[in-house]
């Protein structure tokens, strides 16, 4: 395709749609070994041996993995680029979906493959996040993020149709091993943004580079996102198992699965489209959006074979439409470093989705799952109050966010 000529984040000449193709690709990639595991559990665990705990304590390990490594993937993007950034985290993905359908004979060997996949979602995070803003068009930079943001719901998606369509008939492991593409686009595909040079970092007061970053509010934000994290990555990964012990076929689980996961792939992108038409508010909403969303981890809590997958619906529609709006406030109000700043983000989001799958795991085994869905309606409800706080601190550093 050949490349536009304006609207870049660093003046480059932009390549929107292998940069948004490439992106989305890798990070769905990126987040599949984890969702895939979630949504095909009762398969997988038969086989391999492993309870509620152990998928929840899996999920958290993969995002465990990845929260402890995010620190300096951030700058590390920067300094690789985005294009040779998503090669390695393609790599990684694909190794550990391989690794799944054809290795695997034990939970432990399931650990070993989540964690090479988890040092994938590591660079995948802000490389993708930097292929956007290096490739995409800054005016429009709200509906790329949304696009980009859409990747990780469409992971669920992807898994949730994963249950009926292959888990049901051929097995978990052709699962795994048809969800290869995925990485395999997002490899071939990533155009040659490098890095640029002599860019590296300020942080706090000494100098490492170029720019400085105000870490207070990205540590609230990052708050923000570990808790919102917690909740939604939670109610993804559950979802099956949570609809079944209510009383719904595993089949038709997996489906609502796929039904609920398109939700917020549909508002992320209407989000962001509308961030483009208005210069200011952007974590206003995403702190709304996070309070909101509590109503749907309430209505599961009941256990009702209704407001079960309803409230699940809701929750992930609304509770997961904000990731987007909040990359875009974040690279927007530290552009000379996009990819050390979303680092922080990526590594909220990455904390989040360790400790929300372990407790609830642990909650839903040991006690129950009412008391594991209202745990994360209280984390939701921090996370909203997270992103005003860290809004409010943006505002008093000049930005408009």
């Amino acid at each position: 395709m050949t490349p536009t000529t304006s609207g870049g984040l660093a003046g480059e000449p932009t390549r929107p749609v292998t940069s948004l193709v490439s992106s989305v690709s890798s990070q769905t990639a990126a987040m599949f070994p984890a969702f895939g595991a979630g949504a095909l559990a009762l398969q997988m665990g038969d086989e391999l041996g492993f309870t509620e705990a152990g998928l929840g304590s899996a999920v958290a390990f993969y995002f465990l993995l990845a929260a402890v490594t995010s620190p300096h993937a951030g700058t590390l993007t920067d300094r690789l680029g985005p294009q040779r950034s998503l090669r390695v985290a393609n790599t990684c993905s694909t190794v550990a979906l391989l690794g799944i359908a054809l290795v695997v004979q034990s939970y432990w060997l399931l650990l070993a493959a989540l964690g090479v996949g988890a040092i994938g979602l590591t660079i995948a995070g802000p490389g993708t996040k930097t292929m956007v803003a290096r490739g995409t068009d800054t005016r429009r930079h709200g509906l790329y993020f949304g696009i980009q943001a859409a990747a990780v719901p469409l992971s669920v998606l992807l898994a949730g149709l994963a249950v009926p369509a292959i888990g049901r008939t051929l097995g978990w492991r052709w699962a795994f091993g048809f969800a290869v593409a995925v990485p395999l686009t997002g490899l071939l595909l990533a155009p040659g943004y490098r890095a640029r040079p002599g860019h590296t970092v300020r942080t706090g007061g000494a100098t490492r580079g170029l720019s400085r970053i105000d870490y207070g509010p990205l540590n609230l934000i990052g708050l923000a996102a570990a808790l919102g994290s917690a909740a939604a990555t939670t109610m993804a990964a559950f979802f099956v198992s949570a609809a079944t012990d209510a009383g719904l076929a595993e089949g038709l689980a997996g489906g609502l699965l796929a039904v609920a996961s398109g939700l917020p792939i549909a508002t992320r992108i209407a989000a962001g489209y509308f961030a483009d038409r208005f210069e200011s508010g952007h974590l206003r909403i995403v702190s709304l959006l996070l309070g909101t969303s509590t109503l749907g981890y309430l209505a599961a809590a009941t256990g009702s074979k209704v407001l079960v997958p309803a409230g699940a619906m809701f929750a992930l529609g609304v509770g997961w439409a904000w990731s987007g709006l909040m990359v875009h406030s974040v690279v927007r109000a530290y552009r000379d470093s996009p990819g050390a700043a979303t680092g922080m983000t990526s590594g909220g989001l990455n904390v989040g989705g360790v400790v929300g799958p372990f407790a609830f795991g642990l909650l839903a085994e040991r006690v129950s799952y009412t008391a594991g869905f209202l745990t994360i309606a209280a984390c939701a409800l921090l996370a909203a109050l997270a992103a005003d706080a860290g809004r409010r601190r943006l505002i008093r550093t000049g930005a408009n966010p």
